[in-house]
């Protein structure tokens, strides 16, 4: 017995029998606007919070999402996704 049939010796008796499948990761377009939104959420919390202990978490938690925001965005560009708000029809999502 190899190793790979172990693993899925070891997956079965975990799982069950059965497989799951992963779900599928969303459009590049929707992640970014998902981490643009996260991102505003976490400056709105930060500027809500008082407590410095609070502060210290409503920091932390702008900056992450910033990161995660600009890579995407990063991403995005690099890739030729384009998304507008003030695109015309139903066009949302499409390459130059």
């Amino acid at each position: 017995m190899n190793i790979i049939e172990t693993l899925q010796k070891i997956q079965d008796y975990i799982y069950g029998s059965e497989h799951f499948e992963p779900k599928p990761l969303p459009a590049l377009s929707i992640a970014v606007e998902e981490a643009r939104q996260e991102w505003l959420d976490a400056q709105y919390y930060y500027n809500t919070v008082s407590d410095q202990d609070l502060i210290d978490h409503a920091v932390y938690l702008m900056q992450a999402a910033e990161k995660k925001y600009m890579y995407l965005l990063k991403k995005a560009r690099q890739e030729g996704v384009v998304c507008s708000p003030y695109t015309t029809g139903d066009i949302k999502n499409s390459k130059r």
